[in-house]
């Protein structure tokens, strides 16, 4: 048989007295521990009700270490949050602290609003303002200058910062405006050519043999000097014509003047005589032209022939045109009468040679080509949109693709019309080159200069800050030292003038010895631009 266990009987639990001290314990025993239950939901409730209240008065940040040791030195509650300064220093909320200036408006002339030329007395100096040393207005209108909107309002306030140290922990440096050398140019492409004027492409003047070459590239020569001589058949046929009608007209005049002491005793007929005469006119009317011959040729026949005897003429013209000195050094057995030189038509450099002895040559080919160095053009060609500044008498200055040369001119010559390929300008200089430094086809950039100005007023480019319909510097306010004064930057609109990459002209806006922000500057724009919207601070509510 298995064995079966069975669990002992629990025993009924006894009755809860309802009534008596018994009943009175148990109640206070209760109501203790449901107090116990509910004391961490009451603390929890307490810390957060004490959050929201320092939120509340703190704007929902940290407090400083200073605010909890007490030493702050700022009321939470004394805060401009729009212009990031104590409200009760804020010049902006409280314009009695530091009291604006007079408006004078904007100035049409110069382009600005409050404009310190005019008006010097707004100028942020110690002492007697120093004013611009030339005319910008003229200067404005040399050119197309930015423009400054004149319903722009940002130059009537002031930047407040808390303390001087505070814009230097900003990077925020300044400079003073000082007086520098700047010029308004056009830049445009340019490049360096010979004087086509003063460039020869040197051929022969009939077709032949070249016999003998004497300079090649890079040889200087003198006008006149012999480049090469050429072995043409034309040349000796032109000299054997003029050979031939000297001895005709020779022959012709004796035998003209024979007749005529004949006819003189009446032995002949006045007919002989008069047709001997012109046989005569006849054979001189050849030599003529056979000389012209030999001068078209470059081969001048000088002195009279009459008279002299077959070879001898014949001796003299077999070189002419050719030195003697040169004539002497030829090989020997040159007998040749076909010689004619090339010849170099002005002083200059040969820059072309493309000939050598033994090549046969036609009057269509370039033999050599001179060109004058002491005589280079610039031609400039300058975009169409900047060709209504351009005008003759200019001054240009030229540098080159490598910077190796740096060249001045005028300009002397403007195209009447705009290339329609490049929709560009051509405008021509003259430049002297005595020292034979610049070379042909030279690129570089030319700047044709419109005004120079050597005492212009200038700042660190970096210095200007735009909107989209102004530009403005901040000039630092003349007692920014002063312990009890503000440190205030005044927000000036300014014009813009020539630029030479590190310095900017501004033609109205400061004046020399006005101190501006550079570096950091767009910092002082940007809480400029946050304060124009408004941070919706209490400051300004009753």
């Amino acid at each position: 048989m298995s064995a079966i266990t069975t669990a002992p009987a629990r025993p009924e639990a006894a009755p809860l007295a309802t009534s008596g001290p018994q009943a009175n314990t148990i109640q206070r025993k209760r109501g203790w521990g449901s107090l116990l239950n509910w004391l961490p939901n009451l603390v929890v409730f307490s810390l957060l009700g004490g959050v929201l209240y320092l939120g509340h008065h703190t704007g929902w940040k940290m407090p400083k270490m200073s605010q909890l040791r007490g030493t702050s030195t700022v009321h939470a509650d004394d805060w401009c949050a729009e212009h990031l300064v104590p409200e009760s220093q804020c010049i902006e909320c409280k314009p009695e602290l530091y009291p604006k200036p007079k408006s004078f408006g904007f100035c049409r002339e110069h382009g600005v609003a409050e404009c310190v030329i005019h008006h010097p007395e707004l100028a942020q100096v110690k002492g007697k303002p120093q004013l611009p040393k030339y005319d910008t207005s003229r200067a404005i209108g040399i050119l197309a200058r930015p423009e400054n909107n004149s319903r722009n309002t940002l130059h009537t306030q002031r930047v407040q910062f808390v303390s001087a140290d505070s814009v230097t922990k900003l990077g925020i440096d300044v400079d003073v405006v000082q007086e520098a050398k700047m010029m308004d140019a056009i830049s445009a492409n340019g490049e360096l050519t010979f004087d086509p004027t003063r460039v020869a492409h040197l051929s022969a003047k009939v077709p032949g043999t070249i016999a003998f070459v004497y300079k090649t590239i890079g040889d200087a020569v003198r006008t006149g000097d012999i480049l090469a001589l050429v072995d043409a058949a034309q040349v000796g046929q032109a000299k054997t014509q003029l050979l031939q009608a000297a001895v005709q007209v020779q022959l012709r005049k004796y035998a003209a003047e024979r007749l005529r002491g004949i006819a003189k005793s009446g032995a002949i007929a006045q007919k002989s005589l008069i047709e001997a005469e012109a046989s005569l006119q006849e054979a001189e009317v050849s030599l003529i032209s056979a000389r012209q011959t030999l001068t078209n040729l470059g081969l001048e026949v000088s002195g009279s022939l009459d008279g002299q005897d077959a070879s001898k003429i014949a001796d003299d013209i077999r070189f002419l045109g050719i030195p003697t000195s040169m004539a002497a050094s030829l090989p020997s057995g040159t007998s040749t009468a076909n010689l004619i030189p090339v010849r170099a038509t002005y002083d200059g450099v040969v820059v072309a040679s493309e000939v050598v002895a033994g090549e046969v040559v036609e009057t269509t080919k370039t033999l050599f080509t001179i060109a004058d160095p002491q005589k280079i053009w610039l031609i400039i060609n300058v975009p169409q949109e900047s060709a209504k500044y351009v005008k003759r008498g200019l001054p240009v200055r030229f540098r080159s693709a490598d910077e190796s040369e740096t060249v001045t001119g005028t300009i002397a010559w403007i195209s009447p019309s705009i290339d329609e390929h490049t929709r560009t300008l051509k405008v021509r200089v003259f430049i002297e080159n005595p020292a034979g430094k610049l070379r042909d086809h030279t690129f570089g950039t030319a700047q044709i200069v419109l005004r120079e100005e050597p005492d212009a007023i200038v700042v660190p480019s970096e210095a200007v800050q735009s909107t989209a319909d102004a530009h403005f510097v901040f000039v630092r306010d003349k007692n920014y030292f002063d312990e009890a004064v503000p440190k205030v930057f005044h927000v000036r609109q300014v014009r813009m003038g020539a630029r030479d990459g590190q310095r900017v002209e501004l033609l109205a806006g400061v004046l020399p010895g006005e101190v501006v922000a550079t570096k950091g500057s767009s910092v002082i724009l940007a809480q400029l631009l946050r304060s124009s919207l408004g941070a919706g601070c209490g400051c300004h509510q009753e």
